[in-house]
């Protein structure tokens, strides 16, 4: 019998105003603000280095901050020209990004609250920078800004070098410690082999300190946290709540079982890992079984789904869960039944609607999605729009052009909604961009 009836209100909409169709990013280390830095669909390398910005000029970007909680906008600067926000970060309570000023030659680290008035906390020549991968890296007592190329060339607070490793991501600094995460699994004769992640802790000589199996991640309360466990999978928090961290060990895609490699082999299985940020436990709704492999995880309307194949068996469930819950089987069918083409699930009204799409070539400008539960239905799509969600028997999809000057340069992108019934109609098609905030509801920006 299911475990699973709590209580959960249906999907929640609301829209920021005026909506101007920005594609929002949430900032790890916080849940409250959505952020994007508009129109910046090139990066400060470019700026820097390219000929064409060396002799025109830059007609810049813009910083925006949106908050979920009470439907605000704040932008720390108006727009000028050659003005180009990038890199934002949070830490202890506050928003750090870095601001250039072509013209002026001038790179500038702010400090900024929504709502407060911007602080600089450095500023210095963008001469002599290596602005390849330029950006902002956390650390408890300061915030540092580094290049990422073979090096890693830190210039504030204070200025050296470290060997930047092919496997090895830089998280945070503290206490004059570099942290990295290791991830070491690669192919031999065509054999997949995982290898643990690993913490690879160094000083500023870039001497290891430490060398320790684990992972670390920055929780929505602004706090690094080490987590124990063989995650084969890249452990992140999933969109519509702040509680729990998800992952699939050994990630497959599952129309690959479709290749002549697995008609001859056995698959080993892999499983679903959520991390609970409130009492730092991990659980599995299963344990890895040979032939079984798990699809990516969605929450709506207070609860987790995702899907299972059974390769031997030539089945597919979908399952309805909660974290230390018995899993709930909602759906049942046959692998034939389905195209595993980018098999996916999505929120809809009532829980989750699963579909799949046709396969884009690099040629292809249309391509079609395909609902085979509850709702049953194929739509054709251009290439450029991504489906959401699927709401009052119409699926959302995001869409984009992209606005040229005069000179047919590229000016920026300009994004739309539109949705199509489920008889392939479409319905309606308007400015702005849906997010999945972390409280759960839907904004359009």
């Amino acid at each position: 019998m299911s475990k699973n009836c709590r209580k959960v209100p249906n999907m929640k909409f609301d829209k920021f105003s005026p909506v101007t169709g920005n594609d929002l990013a949430i900032v790890q280390g916080q849940s409250r603000y959505g952020v994007d830095c508009q129109d910046s669909a090139i990066d400060i390398y470019d700026l820097t280095t390219d000929e064409y910005w060396q002799d025109n000029s830059f007609p810049g970007n813009q910083l925006v901050f949106f908050d979920f909680q009470t439907g605000q906008k704040f932008e720390p600067m108006s727009r000028k020209e050659n003005q180009f926000f990038f890199s934002v970060i949070y830490q202890s309570g506050y928003f750090y990004f870095l601001h250039a000023q072509l013209d002026q030659d001038q790179l500038t680290l702010f400090k900024y609250l929504p709502g407060q008035e911007s602080e600089i906390i450095h500023q210095m020549s963008l001469t002599g920078l290596h602005t390849l991968n330029l950006s902002l890296v956390n650390d408890q007592a300061h915030v540092w800004i580094a290049s990422f190329n073979d090096d890693i060339d830190f210039y504030h607070p204070q200025k050296f070098s470290v060997v930047n490793e092919p496997d090895q991501s830089l998280l945070f600094i503290d206490d004059n410690k570099l942290y990295f995460e290791q991830d070491s699994d690669f192919y031999s004769d065509n054999e997949y082999e995982h290898i643990p992640d690993r913490i690879i802790i160094k000083d500023f000589d870039d001497h290891v300190l430490s060398n320790i199996q684990g992972n670390i991640i920055l929780l929505s309360n602004g706090k690094w946290q080490k987590v124990d466990g063989n995650f084969e999978g890249e452990l992140g928090p999933l969109t519509g709540q702040t509680r729990y961290w998800a992952c699939i060990s050994d990630y497959m895609k599952f129309e690959d079982f479709r290749d002549d490699y697995w008609q001859t082999r056995i698959y080993p299985g892999n499983y679903l890992i959520f991390y609970d940020e409130k009492n730092g436990k991990t659980s599995s709704p299963f344990p890895a079984k040979p032939n079984i492999c798990y699809g990516e995880t969605i929450f709506n309307n207070g609860f987790f789904y995702f899907t299972q194949v059974n390769i031997e068996a030539n089945e597919l469930k979908i399952f309805k869960y909660y974290p230390e819950q018995e899993a709930e089987i909602i759906f049942t069918c046959s692998l034939s039944a389905v195209n595993l083409h980018n098999l996916t699930l999505m929120a809809c009204d009532n829980g989750v609607q699963l579909v799949s799409d046709t396969d884009q070539g690099p040629n292809t400008e249309n391509y079609s999605v395909k609902g085979y539960f509850p709702e049953k239905f194929t739509l054709t799509c251009t290439e450029s729009q991504l489906p959401l969600f699927i709401k009052n028997h119409q699926m959302y999809f995001s869409d984009y052009e992209v606005h040229y000057n005069d000179n047919d340069d590229f000016v920026k992108y300009v994004y739309y909604t539109c949705s199509k019934n489920l008889n392939n109609k479409l319905i309606s098609k308007e400015r702005g961009l849906y997010t999945l905030a972390p409280n759960g509801k839907w904004w359009l920006s």
